[in-house]
């Protein structure tokens, strides 16, 4: 009998109930050396958790000592290409027949709860056949009365299966099945009767206070469902603002009200983690460091390995540096001459910072562009341009010397004039190293190239990690509004 470990995102340790284990028996038919496999869903994946030989009598037996968490499996056939659903709960010692033409779910003996999630899908085949046949109808409606009554139809069929759910939760409450549907029933927000912005809030208020309703973030069936995980994005979708505030709130609500759990705890600060040490959206690794601060300087996060930990304190250590709206880190580098520079010296009302290496694919496609658009408009508005090699060479001299020396041969062949290019030394980085002062690279957050900042007259952090469109765009807009409301 084979287990599998789970580890979801940084670490994601499998929590169990404790009892007199598990026994699953499933009837099939005989297959010479042939295994079915019990998995499980998390969020959108699924994963093996048992395998049980085929006996000569056609059966197999899943067993355990301890009991499995809650929630929705998969039973797989032995060429692992068709897999059923079933419902495992209190209930985890009970038989099932498969059968053998298709590998479906004949029946189940001994678990009310897959007799139940049988009975639903017997329905709602029922209800998804009327919905055809009145979809069918429609291409021979010869009136729009006729169309109207069609649809009406199939709305009303469509409607069915929703209230077979409705009222197998209220007769149910408890049973996992229900929990499932009441994952797949979600708010509508409508703005119908909206007449002002304070009736249209109301609305989405209503939406929102919704969504969850029912749902404990302390269950942890809940990691053993796809819907969990899909409704959990759509509700940061369409019911969240896309604002560092708005998040750090709701991330906390999450948070707290699985503290009872301590795997749905562990698995929503991994996931929040994960996802907001880099964000898809610009600024919002802010929210990052409000967990940062909150869960793991106070050691409420206490389950990672030293690599794990390392990862995300680095990473903390490296953003608080060139956080959106707050000065940037000094840069005291030297130029093509070898003359020391700085990046305060330079005075101008936007200064672009392009960090980037000769050896980089991307960077020879994005900087050209970069000076394309400096020559086309910036330096006209007085905008200043600063390049820096970043320099992958490490601490190997030989290796640093031949990278200069490709970097100023790509800014003579392609005339990058009009720039301020700066490098720095191995010595110049060693001598950091021994005083433990952050390098741009650290205070920058450069572990990729190029890497783009735009500062304002103070030396504020505008934007970072955008392409040269985006940057024009933006600075296009300012010009706008400035001739506007000068």
């Amino acid at each position: 009998m084979k287990k599998a470990s789970l580890f979801f995102l940084l670490l994601y340790c499998c929590s169990v109930l404790f009892g007199q284990g598990y026994r699953i028996t499933a009837k099939y038919k005989a297959v010479p050396d042939a295994k079915l496999y019990l998995g499980y869903y998390f969020g959108n994946q699924k994963y093996v958790l048992d395998s049980a030989m085929l006996q000569p009598n056609g059966e197999a037996v899943f067993t355990g000592a301890e009991k499995l968490t809650g929630g929705l499996y998969i039973v797989v056939d032995p060429k692992k290409s068709v897999f059923f659903d079933i419902l495992i709960d209190k209930e985890q010692d009970f038989r099932l027949t498969i059968d053998s033409s298709n590998f479906t779910l004949l029946s189940v003996t001994g678990s009310a709860e897959n007799n139940f999630l049988v009975a639903y899908k017997s329905a709602s085949a029922f209800f998804y056949r009327n919905y055809q046949q009145q979809q069918a109808s429609l291409a021979s409606a010869k009136t729009k009365s006729d169309s109207a009554i069609v649809l009406k139809k199939m709305n009303a069929a469509n409607e069915q299966i929703q209230q077979w759910r409705d009222s197998f939760v209220t007769a149910q409450t408890d049973s996992y099945l229900s929990l499932l549907f009441r994952l797949l029933k979600e708010p509508v927000f409508s703005l119908t009767g909206a007449k002002t912005k304070q009736d249209s809030a109301a609305a989405f208020y209503s939406y929102k206070n919704q969504f969850w309703k029912d749902v404990s973030f302390a269950d942890e069936r809940l990691l053993r469902t796809p819907m969990f995980e899909q409704r959990l994005n759509r509700y940061f979708e369409t019911a969240v603002v896309r604002h560092p505030d708005s998040l750090k709130l709701e991330l906390d609500k999450f948070i707290l009200y699985s503290r009872t759990n301590k795997t749905m705890f562990r698995y929503f600060m991994n996931r929040f983690t994960n996802e907001y040490m880099n964000p898809k959206y610009m600024g919002l690794d802010v929210v990052f460091l409000h967990l940062f601060e909150k869960y793991y300087l106070t050691n409420q996060v206490d389950w990672l390995e030293k690599k794990d930990r390392d990862l995300v304190f680095n990473r903390a250590y490296s953003l608080y540096g060139n956080i959106i709206g707050e000065p940037a880190a000094e840069l005291n580098l030297l130029d093509t001459l070898n003359k020391n520079v700085n990046l305060y010296a330079v005075k101008a009302p936007y200064t672009i910072v392009v960090f980037w290496d000769p050896d980089c694919g991307h960077c020879k496609e994005q900087v050209p562009v970069i000076d394309s658009l400096y020559r086309l408009r910036w330096k006209k508005q007085g905008i200043k341009l600063v390049g820096v090699l970043s320099d992958g060479a490490g601490m190997d001299e030989a290796k640093a010397k031949e990278t200069k020396a490709r970097w100023l041969e790509f800014i003579q062949t392609h005339q990058l004039e009009g720039w301020m290019h700066w490098h720095q030394t191995i010595k110049m980085r060693a001598a950091e190293q021994a005083n433990q002062t952050p390098g741009f690279r650290q205070s920058y957050d450069v572990f990729q190239t190029p890497t783009i900042y735009l500062l304002d007259e103070q030396k504020r952090i505008v934007a970072k990690k955008i392409n040269p469109e985006q940057i024009d765009e933006f600075l296009q807009f300012k010009q706008n509004n400035t001739s506007k409301n000068p």
